[in-house]
């Protein structure tokens, strides 16, 4: 009985063999698949960032494009402008020069004006201060 034992126990153990040599083949495949898969995956993902980066690359050289030409268009207009403005503060200055002496007048006209209002306020308030019969007599009497 123990060789009975000893055939059905190596029967069932080549059995278990080959159900686990067939379940280690299946695995094995489905490994292959899932690697297969993952390779596919990375490359996919590997070309979409490649693309990505293309991409972005070119719309940041588009913008440094568009940036460098306003700078240049910003340059000539203040090229161009220069000339003008210095013109009209050196025509601003000549007319300055040959108007010196109406100038000059003018600020002495105001600063004869400013002189005679100034006396007649100090005049005004210095006839303020004193009684009435010193302003009748200018002063002589009633101080």
């Amino acid at each position: 009985m123990t060789e009975k034992k000893n055939a059905h126990t190596a029967q069932s153990t080549t059995v278990n063999a080959k159900a686990t040599a067939t379940k280690a083949k299946e695995t094995a495949e489905k490994a292959k698949d899932t690697a297969g898969k993952a390779e596919t995956t990375a490359k996919t993902a590997a070309a979409s960032a490649a693309t990505t980066a293309a991409h972005t690359a070119h719309v940041a050289a588009d913008k440094a494009q568009v940036a460098a030409g306003k700078a240049v268009t910003t340059g000539r207009t203040v090229a161009a402008e220069a000339p003008k403005k210095a013109a009209a503060a050196a025509g601003s200055a000549w007319v300055m020069i040959k108007a010196r002496k109406v100038l000059a007048a003018v600020a002495g006209a105001g600063a004869a004006a400013a002189g005679a209002t100034t006396a007649v306020v100090l005049r005004r308030r210095a006839a303020r201060r004193r009684r009435p019969l010193a302003r009748l007599t200018g002063g002589r009497l009633g101080a």
